[in-house]
């Protein structure tokens, strides 16, 4: 049996793991060993590990999609099938751009003189 310090973890093999099987239970129930990595002729046969240490699952990304649901309030004043723009600030993108300008030439974005 060979035991970590730093990562609490045991590596046994499956004839040694039959033997100490209710003390190596008890230690990881406890806490005092995190992981018990049970071996069988060389390879990995199986990892122990606490109930609560097994059932936490690693991150999952779609977790994230409609965790702020009902989060976002519209302001009642705002119809969302108008252009925003123009009823927040009042006028057109264009017209604070300077393109509603008849004389502007929208190639090149200069104004004929």
């Amino acid at each position: 049996m060979t035991y970590d310090l730093v990562s609490g973890e045991v590596v046994i093999t499956a004839t040694e793991f039959k033997a100490k099987c209710l003390d190596l239970l008890d230690r990881v129930n406890s806490g005092a060993v995190t992981k018990v990595h049970i071996t069988k002729r060389g390879k990995a046969a199986a990892v122990l590990v606490a109930p609560e240490a097994a059932a936490k699952e690693p991150w999952d990304p779609h977790s994230m999609f409609g965790s702020m649901k009902g989060s976002l309030t519209i302001d009642p004043s705002i119809d969302l099938a108008k252009p925003i723009y123009e009823q927040v600030f009042g006028t057109t993108v264009e017209a604070d751009m300077g393109l509603d300008d008849p004389d502007c030439d929208l190639r090149m974005g200069l104004r004929e003189e």
